[in-house]
């Protein structure tokens, strides 16, 4: 069983974003190749595929290919525009980003409630008033 609505930690979304970045062209994207763009080991990433696979966001084929659900491919292009977002604001307040701001804004994405980044990703991207 699913859980189709899950309350994401800042860790599920930047394995999440990350295999978006892989899985682009939809081929899928190798468990070696998360882990190292994270900077994690192969057994972080099967255990954090285990985690997304049970939310019913990617799938993995018996040779550690991992690919996006379509909630999954849905949910990640969510968290990757509200992450462009703050990015964007993060460098406008305090100059060129790097890693520590990816990270810290995953950390905003997983502690503000959807209904409040949903509200935020409309005033940034100038759709209220």
């Amino acid at each position: 069983m699913t859980n189709q609505n899950p309350t994401l930690t800042a860790a599920n979304i930047r394995y999440l974003l990350v295999i978006r970045e892989l899985d682009a062209e939809k081929r899928g994207a190798r468990c070696i190749d998360v882990a190292k763009i994270l900077g994690v080991t192969k057994p972080s990433v099967t255990t954090m595929i285990g985690t997304l696979h049970g939310f019913g966001l990617v799938t993995m084929e018996k040779y550690g290919t991992v690919h996006l659900t379509e909630t999954g491919r849905e949910k990640a292009a969510w968290y990757a525009d509200c992450l462009d977002l703050l990015l964007s604001q993060f460098e406008d307040a305090l100059g060129p980003s790097g890693i520590d701001y990816r990270n810290a804004a995953c950390t905003v994405l997983a502690e503000t409630p959807e209904s409040i980044l949903r509200d935020l990703r409309q005033r940034l991207k100038g759709e209220l008033r």
